[in-house]
């Protein structure tokens, strides 16, 4: 049985087509992406008055549709460490 959470959910749509292009139809590979880390980032920086997203679901659906979704999240977390 194989488990998804919810976050590699919403990836395994954005990495499906690029999958399809190798020429196989076998298992791929889902990059790990914490949704917690993505909720404290958004809690860190949620404080600060000039934060462009006014709700968590707005933010999420920046990062997550961003080509790359792990990178996206470290540059929020650099800007949240140095606030």
């Amino acid at each position: 049985m194989k488990e998804v959470n919810f976050g590699e959910a919403a990836l395994l749509q954005a990495y499906q087509p690029q999958a399809q292009g190798f020429g196989h139809s076998g298992p791929f590979i889902v990059p790990f992406f914490s949704m917690r880390k993505l909720r404290l980032v958004f809690n860190e920086l949620a404080d600060n008055e000039s934060f462009e997203y006014a709700n968590f679901e707005a933010f999420k659906h920046h990062v997550l549709s961003a080509v790359a979704p792990q990178l996206e999240l470290s540059k929020w977390q650099a800007i949240a460490a140095r606030r």
